[in-house]
């Protein structure tokens, strides 16, 4: 180690850590109330969470992504929100925002008319991490989405540590919450830093209503984005996500199948389904009705 290295370091993880104090008690009225964490996962405004996050190894995105953190404007959002986080962070050429004055991405001006033809931000029930692909290249980025089944732990966390120790360039994972020990259900977030001793990655997650940023365990995360997502018949995973000069446009990967229309689509089979039961338990009552008149006539001409 070079002279002086290891204090440089050192100093960063005190700025990293008083710039995340600072920037989560602004914003703690948005996950004050917020759920338990369970007791796999470590809450970063906690002391023990602050002291992973001064020593951790790889941590060039927390300041960026803190800066940007936003709570994500709907249920269906974490995608979204997710998305402007790490556009803001990045610092690529904005739509001007009315709410800012200036060019920043929101989760309104994210729907341009190339993102528009990846998802409706009307019918979206939620995204796939190929939908959160294509929608990040709609700007001036360049995303790379990978399935979980398509790697394995070692390799992800060779990922994690290279992208986190570089500015400029992010993750963010697609999982499900409940293989962090949470509640089930598939979300997206971004991650912004890696404690190589614990093997734990910093976890800011959008629903900072429901939960707290917090630090879990890399072997877990990459657990909860093995599971498969019944939107799209694949596994989870992540995007990597870096500058570009300009928007690439979706590169035509196959639309997910859209919860909704799948269920439109089941509601619509099963009443065509009933109707033609029914219409047939009608056509069978009816034929009885007519053998009954007929075999009461039969019986009135016997007796004449």
């Amino acid at each position: 180690m070079r002279r002086g290295e290891g204090s440089d370091a050192g100093a960063f993880g005190v700025f990293a850590v008083t710039v995340a104090v600072v920037l989560l008690s602004g914003g703690a009225s948005a996950f004050a109330q917020h759920a338990a964490l369970p007791a796999t996962m470590l809450a970063l405004d906690s002391p023990e969470g602050r002291r992973l996050l001064e020593e951790a190894d790889a941590k060039a995105d927390v300041v960026p992504l803190l800066e940007q953190f936003v709570t994500q404007s709907s249920g269906n959002f974490c995608g979204v929100a997710s998305g402007v986080m790490v556009l803001n962070a990045m610092q690529v050429p904005a739509p001007h925002a009315k709410e800012w004055g200036t060019g920043h991405y929101t989760q309104d001006n994210l729907w341009n008319d190339c993102a528009k033809t990846v998802l409706s931000p009307v019918l979206m029930p939620g995204m796939t991490v190929d939908q959160l692909g294509e929608l990040l290249q709609c700007h001036p980025a360049k995303a790379q989405v990978v399935h979980a089944s398509e790697t394995n732990v070692a390799d992800f966390r060779s990922v994690v540590v290279k992208n986190l120790s570089s500015p400029g360039d992010f993750v963010i994972v697609n999982y499900d919450r409940s293989g962090l020990g949470q509640e089930t259900m598939g979300h997206i977030s971004p991650i912004a830093a890696y404690h190589a001793k614990s093997d734990k990655v910093l976890l800011l997650d959008v629903a900072r209503y429901k939960y707290p940023p917090a630090w879990a365990d890399l072997p877990a995360l990459f657990t909860a984005m093995s599971t498969n997502d019944f939107v799209s018949a694949k596994s989870r995973g992540f995007v990597t996500v870096a500058p570009a000069v300009a928007p690439s446009a979706p590169s035509g990967v196959k639309p997910a199948r859209n919860p909704l229309r799948i269920a439109i689509g089941i509601g619509i089979v099963l009443f065509v389904l009933g109707a033609a039961a029914g219409a047939g338990v009608q056509t069978v009552r009816l034929n009885r009705r007519h053998r009954k008149r007929l075999e009461a006539g039969d019986g009135r001409a016997s007796v004449n």
